[in-house]
């Protein structure tokens, strides 16, 4: 059984496109706006309780071993204890030995039964819509095939061996096969029969294929359909009847046609009729074109404003079911998305008829990414991964996959671009799946990313129809792209704006770029949502599962929650996407204090480090930890700098060193540095305490030292009892806001408590809640902030090392106090985390000074 390392599929039949056969005389139900295919009498779900025995190698498969334990298919057999769980991101999960897998290679044997009445001049068809890596099927005891290509169907006729009555099906899953390394993309690794599987029973002659395309002329439409079988169909279309030989074209006119678009999906229904079954297709007219350097769909140019989406649900992992694919894309409309690619490989076929019926462009991905490629000597070297991409010995896999998404989603109105793979180099290997999509299907344009990282002479390559890229700079779009007299192509950002942690920072200013050039067809935000596993806890990443390889939190990078809860990213890509890409400060009334004020404050001052460890107000504490300089912050998208502000700076561990005090009753100077063993200064500060009846005044300036690259903040930090939790404030809000980040943000009066305002949805805490531009904030029943320039500013249940520090949401350890940060700068968020350097306007000044009153 060498099958797995050859890139055969044995026994299945052609890929074909998705469609569901009923009988003549089924009455077709609806659900969710698609066609509900268990409603068909000629369609029998095998999903359900199956058997399954898991063994270390091949080798001890018995297909009539006893199996005593179950499992529910569809679903992921880590999930189900089996193996282990574990997270990747750019690396191949064996050692890299092509064209061998280990021999020691975790599989396992399901089995179920079914029972049947076998009729004569029928014929009997399995499908399985995904199973991960590679499967061998036997009915009855008798082999029948292999397949691969995790994310697309396969199909296999069993005619020949069911029986009338019990039927029982045997499949041996294997956890890798050569297809491993065309599927190394950036998800958890699950394995397992993780999708729908079913029987269709149909006549003897029946309908195999057919292709369905639009074309417009002025206000009509032409409806051209191409039967592919070997069978006449007569066609049910807009009250017309109309005979479709076998193999030949027939054009269907239609006036005054409504159009398709993401925001006005006009479907037509279009019913198939031939030898007892009929299939009902929903068809959208509308035509994808490319004029000059303009993307245009129905000759209007538009602009692509979309997320990348991997089929994942915290609870079923890579299984998902319909109501999840209805959650994800009504959610989308929701945030003015009108676009997704199936990042990196095929969904589940009922995926792109909610597309068609709810509205979404969708870029189609073929099940291809050979990241590991190159990083297969220890480094990331993209030769390494041009070998791959030229090695011809990846020929056949390449284009089987390419073949199937092509062949499988051709008829859906949704589908408006190809893309060939992800992160794959380009090279020999890819030629004949290219020429393939361009030659079956001219309809459609081709996008493919991985001419960036490919042998130069590829760049202009005539198979791909757009230029794309990934988290370029604006200097790199300006440079490559606007200003560049040789691309002629429409420019497409197939990943931009990592959305790890509290990210997107950068997306405004894209989309001024993309609103202004029309060469820019828009972007696909990485990505939709996080991807955790959930326990009674909390969410686990890479790491928690005890795997000796592992990518920690980069999974962890989405708009949205594992469990579909919206982050801050999200609220901001939904401003941005509804239009809008200023915020900006206007002038806001201060309401007027209802509060009695004290009469008197009393501070006490460590003449050592300059910090406050005590205010009494008309006596009372209200200090629970001391008022301290804060120059540290976490969040994913400074995780390139921890090496340079942790391990090489050590900013975490600076401490104020005074140089010079000077004090009267009421008033404290001092003049000093922060600074870290064994290293130099980080920064220089003056620092000036003054106490006026109920208020201090406070005043600080500081330097940064040359040898910091950058800080991510400047100001203070100090806590306060938890009775006092309730805030209101001038900036930026309701949501977090920083200075590159608060489109989503009306400049205005908010009332809050530290529980609102921190964020618990980022699965690895870090830096949120701060308010961008305020210019006010009162702390309630306690003091009251203003000062000369506007600042930014965060009441927060947890520290800021506490933020830093804490790997998990959960691991986070209540307080007896709430947190105030007020910075006189604070870096912006970006999207550095797998996107640009962060612009240096959103950096914080070199040096700075503000001038801080607080009345209690």
């Amino acid at each position: 059984m060498k099958e797995f390392e050859s890139f055969k599929r044995i026994g299945t039949t052609p890929h074909r496109s998705y469609y569901i056969p009923f009988a003549t005389e089924d009455v077709i139900k609806n659900k969710y706006g698609i066609v509900d295919r268990t409603s068909s009498s000629r369609f029998l779900s095998l999903d359900g309780v199956w058997q399954i025995e898991q063994h270390d190698h091949i080798d001890d498969f018995d297909v009539n071993e006893k199996l005593s334990k179950t499992i529910p298919v569809p679903s992921c057999v880590q999930m189900h204890g089996y193996d282990h769980i574990q997270y990747l991101n750019t690396r191949y999960p064996f050692p890299v030995m092509l064209p061998h897998i280990p021999y020691e290679n975790p599989c396992w044997h399901y089995r179920r039964t079914f029972n049947l009445k076998k009729q004569d001049n029928e014929r009997y068809y399995i499908n399985f819509e995904g199973v991960d890596s590679a499967f061998y099927l036997y009915i009855n005891g008798s082999y029948k095939g292999y397949s691969q290509i995790s994310h697309s169907t396969s199909e296999f006729d069993i005619t020949e061996l069911v029986v009338n009555g019990e039927n029982t099906i045997d499949v041996l899953v294997l956890k890798w096969c050569i297809s491993t390394y065309l599927e190394c993309q950036d998800k958890f690794r699950f394995s397992g029969i993780f999708r729908n599987v079913y029987l269709l029973n149909r006549p003897e002659k029946h309908i195999t294929d057919y292709k369905i395309e639009t074309k417009l002329s002025g206000t009509d439409g032409e409806l051209v359909f191409i039967n592919e079988s070997s069978v006449d169909i007569t066609l049910n279309f807009n009250d017309n009847t109309v005979l479709a030989p076998a193999g030949k074209n027939t054009i269907i006119k239609v006036e005054n046609v409504l159009l398709w678009t993401a925001e006005e999906p006009n479907l037509y229904t279009l019913e198939l009729q031939a030898c007892g079954e009929k299939i009902i297709e929903k068809v959208g007219f509308r035509e994808v074109t490319i004029d000059g350097k303009v993307f245009k769909i129905n000759g209007v140019p538009v602009k692509l404003k979309g997320v990348n989406r991997h089929d994942f649900n915290c609870e079923t992992a890579a299984t998902v079911s319909l109501e999840n694919l209805v959650e994800d894309i009504q959610l989308m409309k929701e945030l003015n998305v009108n676009a997704v690619r199936t990042s990196h490989y095929p969904n589940s076929p009922e995926f792109y008829q909610l597309c068609d019926a709810i509205g979404l462009y969708v870029m189609d991905e073929a099940d291809i990414e050979m990241h590991g490629a190159c990083t297969r000597d220890g480094c990331y070297e993209i030769e390494l991964w041009s070998e791959y991409a030229e090695n011809e010995f990846f020929t056949p896999g390449i284009t089987d996959r390419i073949t199937a998404l092509v062949e499988r989603d051709k008829n859906r109105s949704s589908v408006i671009i190809w893309s060939l793979g992800n992160e794959s180099s380009f090279g020999k290997a890819f030629f004949d799946g290219a020429k393939f999509a361009k030659n079956r299907d001219n309809t459609r344009p081709v996008h493919y990313e991985g001419l960036q990282n490919a042998d130069p002479k590829y760049y202009y390559s005539d198979m791909v129809d757009m230029v794309s890229m990934m988290y370029p700079s604006f200097e790199t779009i300006r440079e490559k792209v606007l200003n560049n007299p040789e691309e002629t192509r429409p420019f497409v950002m197939c990943e931009y704006t990592h959305a790890m942690g509290n990210s997107c920072g950068d997306i405004a200013e894209y989309w001024d770029m993309i609103y202004n050039n029309e060469q820019m067809m828009g972007g696909f935000v990485w990505e939709w949502a996080d991807h955790g596993i959930k326990t009674d806890k909390g969410f686990l990443y890479g790491g928690d599962f005890e795997e000796p390889e592992h990518d920690g939190n980069f999974c962890a990078d989405g708009l949205l929650t594992p469990d579909r809860k919206l982050k801050s990213n999200a609220l901001e890509m939904k401003a941005v996407y509804g239009g809008k890409t200023k915020s900006e400060i206007t002038e806001v009334e201060i309401p007027e204090s209802t509060y009695k004020f004290s009469s008197g404050i009393k501070i006490e001052v460590n003449e050592h480090t300059g910090e406050i460890t005590s205010i009494k107000v008309d006596g009372n504490e209200i200090l629970h930890t001391p008022m301290h300089f804060n120059i540290t912050r976490y969040t994913d998208n400074d995780r390139d700098l921890i090496p340079h502000w942790i391990d090489r700076c050590h900013l975490s561990s600076c401490k104020p060193y005074i140089f010079s005090c000077e004090k009267t009753e009421n008033n404290y100077s001092f003049t000093g540095v922060m600074a870290a063993n064994c290293l130099m200064p980080a920064v220089e500060f003056k620092l000036n305490y003054e106490v006026s009846g109920n208020e201090l005044i406070a005043t600080i300036e500081y330097k940064i030292a040359d040898y910091i690259q950058n800080l991510p903040r400047f100001g203070l930090e100090f806590g306060v009892d938890k009775a006092h939790s309730n805030f209101s404030y001038v900036g930026f809000g309701p949501t977090e806001s920083y200075n590159d980040k608060h489109i989503a943000c009306e400049y205005g009066y908010y009332v809050s408590s530290a529980e609102e305002n921190y964020d618990r949805k980022y699965i690895h805490p870090q830096e949120s809640g701060s308010h961008y531009a305020c210019e006010y904030l009162a702390v309630k029943d306690l003091f009251r902030v203003t000062a000369e320039k506007p600042f930014s500013c965060s009441v927060n249940p947890f520290t800021t090392e506490q933020l830093r520090e804490t790997l998990h949401s959960f691991e986070l350890e209540e307080n007896d106090f709430v947190n105030v940060c007020i910075d006189i700068a604070m870096r912006g968020v970006g999207s550095h985390s797998c996107g640009p350097d962060l612009p240096e306007k959103y950096e914080i000044p070199r040096e700075g000074k503000n001038t801080f009153r607080f009345k209690f």
